[in-house]
């Protein structure tokens, strides 16, 4: 087992992206020098494609073994060369730091956003594996009925920047409903969905919303992705969507990308998505 730090130095915050000067903050050739600080929950992510929640899970469940023993501190560093062998649920783990990639996936619908189940086999999990997409989780989720822009990446840090509602990232949806009312009482909707509503208890809200297009569609802009969020939105007006559309996750747009295609996104593309979702190194909040 590699030599533990201290609890001041294992618990010591390391610089934010906000410290860095943004010429140095997320070039790739910094990879190794910020896995150097890494946290056996970061390996983890990052190794395994798994999402931070479900990493800690897995780690405090005793899932995960460090040189051949369980250990269930997520924030254990482990430091480049202070250990050989990494294991999720009894499959090795490659401890050499992957080349972060990022890919576009037009989601159809009739895809479920997961990564098997024993229902339903046409599981987003399922085509990455067909793929060769070994390691690779998703930022986006999708319901099934929905279609639109997934993005996919081998990088678990990024996802959860641009998953998680702090870090504020907007997606853009495209919604057609069954009945579209008159402009001044569409306009009245929208603003009471920017205003925010209750639903069952929980906020729903939409930071703007306009209709465009011919025929015309409800073009919609959010930073949180709760639960049938948007369905749950016009339900509230007594309107039913009838089809919902992805068309936008921050900077990377969907384009004219064909349903069921994936395609890896140019590095400069890469690199203003990271400077949107800026990197943050947190402990155990």
């Amino acid at each position: 087992m590699p030599e533990l730090l201290s609890q001041d130095e294992a618990r010591r915050p390391t610089p934010s992206a906000v410290d860095t000067p943004a010429d140095t903050r997320y070039p790739y050739s910094v990879m190794e020098e910020r896995a150097q600080a890494a946290k056996l929950l970061q390996w983890v992510q990052r190794q395994g494609g798994v999402s931070r929640r479900k990493t800690q899970e897995l780690i405090e469940a005793g899932e995960v073994s460090v040189n051949g023993e369980i250990v269930r501190d997520p924030f254990l560093p482990l430091p480049v060369g202070s250990f050989e062998r990494l294991s999720l649920r009894g499959h090795p783990l490659s401890i050499d730091a992957p080349e972060p990639r990022v890919y576009r996936y037009h989601k159809p619908t009739g895809i479920l956003c997961s990564h098997d189940d024993p229902h339903y086999g046409n599981t987003v999990g399922r085509i990455l594996r067909a793929e060769g997409f070994i390691g690779y989780n998703w930022a986006g989720r999708l319901d099934q009925d929905a279609e639109g822009l997934i993005l996919l990446t081998n990088d678990g840090d990024l996802i959860h920047r641009l998953s998680h509602p702090r870090y504020q990232v907007e997606k853009t949806y495209r919604v057609w409903v069954d009945r579209l009312p008159r402009k001044p009482e569409m306009e009245r909707l929208l603003a009471e969905m920017q205003g925010g509503i209750l639903d069952r208890g929980e906020p729903l809200r939409i930071l703007s919303g306009r209709v465009e297009g011919r025929p015309p569609y409800v073009r919609l802009l959010l930073t949180e992705g709760k639960k049938h969020e948007i369905k749950r939105l016009f339900a509230h007006f007594n309107l039913s969507v009838v089809r919902l559309l992805r068309v936008a996750i921050g900077p990377i747009e969907l384009d004219e990308l064909a349903a069921g295609r994936i395609e890896r996104l140019p590095e400069e593309d890469e690199q203003r998505l990271r400077h949107t979702a800026p990197h943050e190194y947190c402990n155990a909040d």
